[in-house]
């Protein structure tokens, strides 16, 4: 489970998702990711480095920075809702997505049943594996 005061530095965060510092401060400018300061420092929390992991990981899978910069509020508000960031069930859950809309799913038939429902190709995404890399980076702390 991610420990809830866990905080990360550009560097550590852009080292996780796989992505360029500047990619986040990028991210960061456009609104699409937002951290906290203190003084000159940029730092992320646990929640804010998921959703900046899943974020690449849609990237890389081919969404253009316009549909991240749509589906950021929508997967934020997912994350929230479900407070993936803090429980265990997660483990088993994905996100998926046709680039318009994002969806949870933590069982086997409930992803069954998303993906009989989109019209598009699909993106998923595992939880449990952007969730690895911020736990490995947390016990570094």
């Amino acid at each position: 489970m991610i420990m809830g005061d866990a905080r990360f530095r550009t560097v550590e965060l852009a080292r996780i998702a796989d992505i360029s510092q500047r990619q986040l401060q990028v991210w960061e400018e456009k609104r699409v990711v937002m951290a906290s300061r203190e003084g000159r420092v940029r730092l992320y929390t646990a929640s804010q480095a998921l959703l900046v992991i899943i974020l690449a990981e849609l990237r890389r899978r081919g969404l253009s920075f316009q549909r991240l910069r749509t589906l950021a509020a929508t997967l934020r508000q997912l994350l929230s809702d479900y407070r993936l960031h803090e429980r265990a069930p997660v483990l088993g859950g994905f996100i998926l997505t046709d680039g318009r809309q994002v969806y949870f799913a933590d069982s086997q038939n409930k992803i069954c049943e998303l993906v009989s429902n989109f019209f598009r190709p699909i993106v998923c995404v595992n939880l449990a594996d952007c969730l690895e890399r911020i736990e490995k980076q947390a016990l570094l702390h």
